[in-house]
């Protein structure tokens, strides 16, 4: 897939895929030819300001992502990455902190490594952005591939706590919430909502790759 220097090869980086138009000005999640409401981040809260990805998970992006989480392929995450720094907007006035959702103690211990950690570092250095690894989830769970959208929900309801030492470096700030791959949007919402609670003024959830299940190519 690519050399001793370069993870992945030229052709396997152009061969990400976009995401299908037209979609939600929100969420960038298909929606219908009249630009119909989005069904699905209707609900959620008023602080999850945008979500933005940078290609479909499908193809190489979903073959990228399972060998950085699940195979340690580490070196792979600035590949990730530098889409994703292509795809922040931030307003002049903005004074941004990039926050990685956190995986739980045991996975942590298993895998070595958190990959939106990892992704957030390589964003925050290609941007010349702050991460703060604000978050913690101590309770262990049910992995979310396989659930169903209120399953998912249920599963990260209350998982995520912000640390005492960072809700003073949030508060009122903007969070680009950054993790590797966003389907319903659950896992991104209930840390949002920690967040927010904390005093986080917003929050954008930043992935590399999209699901969608359903829709044509998922």
């Amino acid at each position: 897939m690519g050399g001793a220097k370069e993870p992945v090869c030229p052709g396997c980086r152009t061969r990400l895929t976009p995401l299908p138009g037209p979609s939600c000005s929100r969420c960038q999640h298909p929606v219908g030819p009249e630009g119909a409401p989005c069904g699905l981040c209707d609900g959620w809260p008023e602080a999850v300001v945008a979500a933005r990805s940078a290609t479909r998970f499908d193809g190489v992006a979903a073959r990228l992502v399972q060998e950085l989480k699940y195979g340690g392929w580490t070196r792979v995450a600035p590949v990730l990455a530098r889409p994703m720094a292509r795809i922040v907007q931030r307003g002049p006035d903005s004074d941004p902190i990039l926050v990685p959702v956190p995986t739980t103690p045991g996975r942590l211990r298993r895998r070595g490594f958190n990959a939106p950690e990892l992704l957030a570092e390589e964003v925050g250095r290609i941007l010349k952005i702050p991460v703060e690894r604000a978050l913690s989830r101590p309770r262990e769970a049910a992995r979310q591939v396989g659930l169903s959208p209120s399953q998912r929900s249920a599963n990260v309801r209350g998982a995520f706590i912000v640390g005492p030492a960072s809700k003073a470096v949030l508060r009122h700030h903007h969070v680009f919430l950054v993790d590797d791959v966003l389907t319903t949007g659950s896992t991104g919402v209930a840390a949002a909502e920690a967040l927010a609670a904390a005093g986080v003024r917003s929050v954008t959830l930043l992935t590399f790759a999209r699901a969608l299940p359903g829709l044509p190519g998922a």
